[in-house]
């Protein structure tokens, strides 16, 4: 077990305050006023716009097409869904208050709930009638920093179905227990007493025999936090590694044997002030390093390997042959522009595209020392979003599913316009191009009841019309996404642009 003053210290509140603020809070907020007026010439916008109630419910959606019969269950979703507070507009995307999405499936009708996650940050704010807390990306004047991780955690990121219980999920601490049915919140999860309030990553790994994996980085104090959580949702470790300057790290995998933790050369510094976004450094003189962690001894120091300096949010899976040697898929950034740059001129309604992700295979070798690189699609052709078949992770696979770029495909908004299946053995990409006024979201594979084949289910994914002003859940057919949705489903209002989602299966 760890040791809680070790951890302790190391998520202070020194690790989220004393950071000076960055601009003016005026009464009547420049970035709120900017982007209403971009709206107007920029119809997309609407993705980014938030809204300001705490639930949505519809109890049957207008639906379209012939659902599958099979395709039974809850389609969970969460995403930043408040971005302004007491006139006060968020300067990040990853910076709104949370608000996780039901959209339950069955017998040919989808209804939709959504509530929001009730943080102690939004009832903090709540009560004082204001935006009160530094966010991952706003930290204004007035603002008060935070007091430890969770007393900024926006619950906002991605969800979690594991022991038949429900979780919204974070980056920087806690996981917040939902009620599956009402959604209604049920506070901040504690997997043991010493691993109270740490930091919780938003992409936990299920293993074939249940098994949770989990990591938490803590910025600048050189810790990550291994978790590995029985199938009964009890932890059974949860151990820091000291691995230097720790950067920001939202996604890694697992094989059979190991997980692999690719860490950014993205410091921090904290004498950047500003928010903790102003406070990181990208430093692409020095390498990636990649970290190689044995499954059945956590403690022991990992393999570190290094690759050239790169930025990834997500992979798709990870396997390992019998020699050890290491394959995983990863939408790679050369730079993380996208987040220091477009995903916080948008919040002024401005465009400033970084460069686009590429998808590439990466081969670890950790007993030759040896890491490499292979493009899967050609360069310039935006990806995001990889999903693979859950019932593999961590095993040999080949079909990943994708948002991207259909090159022709007529668009009106600057995001990946289509969606698409991609074999990271043979290079082979299929996909639909969505209606130019449509932008896509992450789509998930759900398999099909008693299927085994990777082809053998559907795609689920979310779609905002912004012309219509409504969100649509769309459901493909995974072995031929090209043909377009087998069936949809319409909400009669917009829905902002969230993150992730997972399929439970009724």
């Amino acid at each position: 077990m760890l040791r809680r003053d070790f951890l302790r210290a190391a998520v202070s509140a020194a690790a989220l305050s004393g950071l000076p603020g960055a601009a003016a809070a005026a009464a009547r907020d420049s970035w709120a006023a900017a982007f209403r007026e971009a709206l107007a010439a920029k119809p997309w916008l609407l993705g980014w716009m938030g809204r300001g109630e705490d639930r949505l419910e519809t109890a049957s959606l207008e639906v379209s097409g012939a659902w599958p019969d099979g395709l039974r269950g809850t389609f969970y979703r969460n995403g930043p869904f408040r971005h302004e507070v007491g006139g006060m507009r968020y300067r990040h995307w990853f910076d709104g208050d949370g608000m996780v999405h039901a959209f339950r499936i069955g017998g040919g009708r989808v209804s939709h709930l959504g509530r929001l996650v009730e943080t102690a940050k939004v009832a903090a704010e709540r009560a004082a009638g204001r935006a009160l807390r530094q966010t991952f990306g706003t930290a204004l004047p007035g603002m008060e920093p935070a007091a430890n991780p969770d007393s900024i955690n926006a619950a906002n990121v991605s969800v979690l179905w594991h022991d038949e219980r429900l979780f919204a999920l974070w980056e920087g601490g806690s996981a917040y227990r939902l009620d599956p049915e009402t959604l209604e919140t049920g506070g901040p999860h504690a997997w043991s007493p010493e691993t109270r309030g740490l930091p919780f990553s938003a992409h936990p790994h299920r293993d074939l025999d249940g098994t949770l994996w989990n990591i938490g980085c803590a910025p600048g104090f050189g810790v990550l936090v291994v978790y590995r959580i029985g199938a009964d949702g009890r932890l059974r470790e949860a151990v820091p590694l000291r691995i230097g300057n720790t950067p920001m790290v939202h996604d890694f995998t697992i094989t059979r044997s190991h997980l692999v933790v690719i860490l950014p050369p993205l410091f921090l510094d904290p004498g950047a002030g500003g928010s903790l976004l102003d406070s990181l450094v990208w430093r692409p003189e020095r390498p990636a390093r990649v970290l190689v962690i044995d499954k059945a001894a956590l403690s022991r120091p990992p393999r570190i390997l290094e690759m050239p300096a790169h930025f990834t949010f997500h992979y798709g899976n990870a396997w390992e042959d019998s020699a050890g040697v290491v394959r995983l898929d990863a939408a790679r950034y050369d730079d993380p522009s996208v987040m220091f740059e477009m995903l916080r001129a948008v919040m002024r309604g401005e465009l400033k595209p970084g460069r686009p992700a590429r998808h590439h295979l990466v081969r670890i070798d950790p007993a030759k020392g040896a890491v490499s690189e292979t493009p899967l699609t050609e360069a310039g052709r935006s990806v995001e979003f990889p999903h693979v078949d859950r019932r593999r992770t961590g095993r040999r696979y080949r079909k990943v599913t994708l948002l991207m770029d259909m090159p022709g495909a007529e668009s009106r908004h600057p995001m990946p316009n289509a969606v698409g299946r991609l074999d990271v053995e043979t290079g082979a990409l299929a996909g639909y191009a969505y209606p130019p006024t449509t932008m896509p979201e992450e789509h998930v594979f759900v398999p099909r009841p008693g299927g085994d084949s990777e082809d053998d289910g559907w795609l689920l994914g979310t779609g905002l019309d912004f012309a219509a002003g409504a969100t649509r859940l769309n459901v493909f057919d995974a072995a031929r996404p090209e043909d377009g949705p087998v069936a949809s489903a319409r909400l009669p209002y917009a829905l902002p642009l969230g993150l992730h989602g997972i399929f439970v299966p009724s």
